[in-house]
């Protein structure tokens, strides 16, 4: 029978109880064994009398040191107690000469398996248990092998007294400790009982906070549909679950929205999918405010005011919008996000991409990205001009507000998502650890392999391994058969052209800005159009025409000095002082216009 080995030690709390009810068990009959051992010799059974004092020295002297050492010393203290409880009894019981003289006192042998139960469990408990067994039927037959060698036994009285004492006390002892087992068991189950009460309490808040949340999130992340060439879907699966009322809700940061609106006597659809900072209750806040910020600007269009405004100036004044009540968050709370229109007349698309994954054009069942850089950093983040060399050692400044146009043809779809998409773990065998996706050629495999379609982009990314973030995924098509208003034709520059060789700017700024209505494409025509206008002092336009130009290009130098022209003219020093700034960091060779130029048309 091998002897029980203590753990390591730990400060699990189930441990320490079985700890204690084994010191329960065996420190008691260190107690009681000195009743016995006097009995003996009153009765001149000398050498019966020292077995138990063996038990008690030993007992008491490995349980000091158990007391001082703690946990690591308690494997002294059950190796002995084990080892002296299956091996004295058998001596005591032969020195008094049989089962019968003894008094059954190799009974004393059972707290051994109810130690081994409690310590090491059911299994070691059962050989224990056997070996106890075999103990107390081979002790039957004890006289007949070794006789009385001590010549001396107990008054027939006193052993039957010590027969009950013995059966009383080993049942008193493990009643004691088992005794003890149950109340500190129910104790801990009571406390157990009471903490899952308050868990289950605050998972129930925690779940009506959810609800309340998704309740308020669902009805801001919302498609719009509309009769027109343009068809806005949209898919979003939040990774956190939970359930309300029987019912399977989701929540999370990622967002949809889609609307029309009217600029300049044209119509758009706006579309913008974000991806909010954070997981759970933040991130949905995030979308929350999101949400309800593009409620207001679509909310806004509709006045004669900012309808007045060209695309450019609408989606900038939004992404300003969103920037301010995101960086009023202090660097708690930001959000990725790809917003734009579509000229439902010409098939333009506007867009702005603020750290969001990259945008796709699937055209002719191919898809590619449209981006190859970043813009625009994370709403929240501070907006600061940073001044990059190129390897023509060119100076452009990074991080400023940048948008980019796409002329989509009939049947071209747009496919955006967030970084739900990209985030899969992918595990390549059974043998291997799961790996995060680092492919960025998996999304494009996933659009052609969908044909387009959310649904089948969704699935093919399931196949390749398990989502680790939401996912959210919108498509926005031209439709080939609604597309009638598209046209191949080009503006028609002669004209234009003439009048600008003749430096009739009034005439140039009318043939302009009505090519720019037809074909707001051709970024060249918001140059023209507004250094014209400039040139007839009319300001305000030449303003809104420069900086429709300078959205698109933010690094042109004749974009800045144009710019800078007019607001210096129109009396907005601050802006013009801003944008000469910038120029004179690009390039210092710019100091003279400062002193001159700034006077001249």
């Amino acid at each position: 029978m091998r002897m029980p080995q203590a753990p390591e030690p730990n400060t699990d709390s189930s441990q320490e109880l079985k700890r204690r009810a084994l010191v329960i068990l065996f420190g008691i009959t260190i107690l009681l064994v000195p009743v016995w051992s006097m009995t003996y010799w009153f009765y001149s059974l000398y050498l019966a009398a020292i077995v138990p004092v063996i038990y008690s020295v030993c007992g008491i002297l490995t349980l000091l040191y158990y007391r001082i050492k703690g946990p690591k010393g308690f494997s002294v203290f059950m190796t002995t107690c084990f080892s002296l409880y299956f091996v004295l009894p058998p001596i005591l019981q032969t020195v008094l000469g049989g089962f019968q003289n003894a008094s059954g006192v190799i009974l004393w042998m059972f707290p051994v398996v109810i130690a081994a139960f409690i310590y090491q469990g059911a299994r070691r408990a059962f050989y224990w248990g056997l070996a106890f067994m075999s103990a107390v039927i081979a002790s039957a037959f004890s006289p007949t092998w070794i006789g009385n060698p001590s010549g001396h036994r107990l008054p027939d009285q006193v052993i039957d007294i010590f027969y009950a004492l013995n059966i009383v006390s080993i049942g008193g002892i493990v009643a004691a400790t088992v005794y003890y087992l149950i109340t500190t068991i129910s104790q801990k189950s009571n406390q157990l009982t009471t903490a899952l009460g308050e868990i289950t309490k605050a998972k129930e808040m925690q779940e009506q906070d959810y609800f309340l949340i998704s309740y308020l999130s669902n009805p801001l992340s919302e498609i719009k549909t509309h009769d027109g060439p343009v068809k806005v879907e949209s898919l979003i699966e939040q990774r956190k679950k939970f359930e309300y009322k029987r019912r399977t809700h989701e929540i999370g940061g990622d967002i949809c929205i889609s609307d029309r609106i009217t600029l300049r006597g044209k119509k758009y659809t706006t579309f913008l999918n974000g991806d909010a900072m954070g997981k759970s209750l933040q991130g949905a806040a995030g979308a929350i405010i999101m949400g309800s910020a593009f409620r207001v600007c679509l909310a806004r269009a509709k006045s004669k005011q900012y309808q007045r405004q060209y695309p450019e100036q609408w989606i900038k004044s939004c992404y300003l919008d969103f920037q301010k009540i995101f960086e009023s968050f202090d660097g708690s709370m930001f959000m990725s996000i790809l917003f734009g229109l579509i000229d439902e007349e010409r098939g333009l698309l506007y867009f702005i991409n603020a750290e969001h994954p990259w945008t796709v054009l699937y055209r002719d069942k191919e898809a590619t990205y449209l981006e190859n850089e970043l813009y625009i950093r994370k709403l929240g983040m501070p907006t600061i001009d940073r001044v990059i060399q190129d390897s023509e050692d060119k100076y452009h400044i990074e991080n400023v507000f940048t948008l980019k146009t796409f002329l989509l043809k009939p049947g071209d779809s747009i496919i955006v998502g967030s970084d739900g998409r990209d985030d899969i773990s992918i595990k390549k065998n059974e043998y291997d650890a799961p790996e995060m996706n680092v492919d960025t050629e998996l999304f494009l495999n996933a659009v052609r392999n969908g044909n387009g379609n959310l649904n089948g982009i969704r699935e093919f990314l399931i196949r390749q391994g398990d989502l680790t973030d939401d996912l959210s995924l919108m498509r926005i098509s031209y439709d080939l058969e609604k597309g009638k208003f598209f046209s191949d034709a080009k503006p028609n520059l002669r004209e234009l052209k003439k009048v600008l060789e003749k430096r009739d700017f009034t005439e140039a700024a009318k043939i302009a800005e009505e090519q720019i209505r037809h074909f707001p494409d051709h970024d060249n025509l918001f140059l023209i159009a507004s250094i014209s206008n400039r040139r007839i002092n009319n300001l305000e336009t030449a303003a809104d025409l420069g900086e429709c130009y300078h959205f698109r290009h933010p690094n042109s130098r004749k974009s800045l000095i144009n710019l800078t022209k007019i607001y210096y003219l129109n009396g907005e020093l601050g802006r013009a002082k801003y944008l000469l700034n910038r120029l004179k960091t690009m390039n210092p060779s710019y100091e003279a216009f400062s002193r001159t130029d700034t006077k001249r048309r």
